[in-house]
């Protein structure tokens, strides 16, 4: 029986499936977390991110002139990112023209990187200015874009209230930042740094060079770096997360791969292990 209470907003939270609503919602418990403030930091969350510089640990995909683009570390689901304004401003209304238009330039762009890195067959989008609205960080703008499949509020099955997502931010991270700098720099080469699990072997070309991949049209680049390691003769490789560039304004990019790389002979001709 339903409280005669008005309801209060909660900040960014999903809503419970009602089934007498008819409507299909995206119910995202794990994020709970993040609603309850356990562990909220000193200062804004997104000025601190774009202050630092290890932006695979803060999720940084992109950082431009007027915008950055930050994955969202509590996803409503799997390749949920931000586009977010460098300054800080609370709404639109406050903020400068060139802002609002950069923000909306680079949506084709992420929108198009989510698509082929992960197959995503939808999005929502959306503004939440102000607490009122269901604002979770209310004095700095933001866009939230959140991939969506078909079913998709099936197949991430809930244990003991924690989500079991498909794969791991760091995966995820790896394979949308390599996707958004070629949507945006339009270079379809990729290096891949493949390591034994102790990380003292490597995976190298003839001439001691990583092994680099072209990606043909529409083909992720991450998987055209897993189909170029497997035909170097490693099977057994494992996308972990990304070796690249620091900062995401750097354009060294490079996938990290776990392999076992035990079987030498198994090698294509000019490749070889090396101790790191």
């Amino acid at each position: 029986m339903q409280s005669s209470d008005p309801p209060q907003p909660e900040p960014e939270q999903a809503l419970p499936t009602f089934p007498a609503s008819g409507h299909e919602r995206l119910w995202t418990p794990w994020r709970m977390r993040y609603v309850a403030g356990n562990d909220r930091e000193n200062g804004c969350i997104f000025c601190n991110r774009l202050a630092g510089h290890e932006d695979a640990r803060s999720l940084i995909l992109h950082r431009g002139e007027r915008v950055f683009i930050i994955m969202n570390l509590f996803p409503y689901n799997t390749g949920h990112v931000m586009i977010v304004p460098n300054d800080h401003v609370a709404s639109l209304e406050d903020a400068d023209p060139d802002i609002a238009n950069d923000m909306g330039t680079i949506r084709g762009p992420v929108l198009r990187a989510l698509r082929r890195a992960l197959a995503v067959e939808g999005f929502n989008l959306g503004l939440n200015v102000g607490a009122v609205a269901g604002a979770g960080v209310t004095d700095h703008l933001h866009e939230h874009v959140v991939p969506r499949w078909q079913g998709d509020a099936n197949f991430m099955p809930i244990l003991a209230g924690t989500t079991v997502m498909p794969e791991l931010i760091p995966v995820t991270y790896a394979k949308l930042r390599a996707e958004l700098a070629r949507e945006l720099g339009g270079d379809r080469e990729i290096q891949s740094l493949v390591l034994t699990p102790d990380a003292r072997n490597a995976l190298v070309d003839a001439e001691g060079r990583l092994p680099r991949a072209i990606a043909s049209n529409g083909e992720p680049l991450w998987r055209a770096a897993l189909r170029d390691v497997h035909d170097r003769g490693v099977a057994d490789a494992e996308l972990i997360g990304w070796a690249g560039g620091i900062r995401a304004d750097e354009a060294a990019g490079a996938l990290l791969f776990r392999a076992a790389l035990a079987d030498a002979g198994a090698l294509a001709a000019e490749n070889r292990v090396i101790s790191t």
